[in-house]
């Protein structure tokens, strides 16, 4: 896409979030293409992206009321840090399911092994507003009985560096984005196809042996990763 193309797709985004009330009023692409004096391709791509954001699926008047949370990758911390560091919030952690389960044949190789898996799905919430569902798995045999312990409101990586004196060093993350199925749709109060950000992680050991692999899922409105050079330089001094 050309620097002109990128110009007018975010001059697009931003009379949109400007005034939302004009998706209604122009039904269409080629009618918003006409109103915006640009192309429908123009317009389709910016619909895209304000439609990941969540702007396409809230109402009006709480599009200012919601608060965006910053998200520095390649950072080993939690996600409840991430989120308190410049956030005075209280969030909760709810856990859904914690079990023993059969290794996937999709996790094979990250692993590199066929054994058996601790796999803990979680809710976050901030008040009774939830902010995140994530489904982590970590290797059984690394951390037993791990599936017998009441992991609600407790930080995944503070228990294991506590109790199994275990913690990540690195890892690498991607994120993508998919539409609500009807389990996520649920616990993240979205309309089922609603467009959602998914968060893989895959961290491993001072030893660089597998330790983790989390997927997450996050309303995309509500969240704002970003890569600093510091994150970078931090990672690099890591992994040296």
């Amino acid at each position: 896409m050309e620097y002109r193309d990128i110009a007018s797709k975010t001059y697009v985004e931003e009379q949109i979030r400007a005034n939302p009330a004009v998706i209604k009023e122009k039904s269409t692409e080629r009618s918003l293409a006409e109103y915006f004096g640009v192309s429908r391709t123009t317009v389709r791509k910016a619909l895209n992206d304000l439609a990941l954001e969540g702007y396409l699926f809230q109402n009006d008047k709480n599009l200012e009321r919601q608060k965006v949370f910053e998200i520095n990758m390649l950072k080993m911390s939690s996600f409840s840090e991430e989120v308190k560091k410049e956030n005075d919030v209280q969030i909760k952690i709810k856990v859904l399911s914690n079990q023993i389960i059969k290794m996937p044949a999709e996790l094979r190789t990250f692993f590199c092994s066929n054994k058996q898996l601790i796999r803990i799905i979680r809710q976050r919430l901030l008040g009774e507003n939830p902010l995140s569902y994530e489904i982590t798995y970590l290797l059984s045999e690394n951390f037993k009985n791990l599936d017998q312990v009441d992991l609600n409101n407790i930080s995944l990586y503070q228990f294991l560096k506590d109790h199994y004196h275990l913690m990540p060093s690195h890892g690498r993350e991607e994120i993508t984005y998919e539409a609500a199925t009807e389990d996520k749709a649920k616990y993240l109060q979205v309309s089922e196809g609603t467009p959602i950000y998914k968060v893989s992680s895959y961290s491993f050991d001072a030893n660089f042996q597998p330790f983790e692999h989390t997927d997450q899922y996050l309303v995309g409105n509500r969240f704002r990763y970003h890569l600093s050079a510091k994150n970078i330089f931090d990672y690099r001094e890591k992994n040296k």
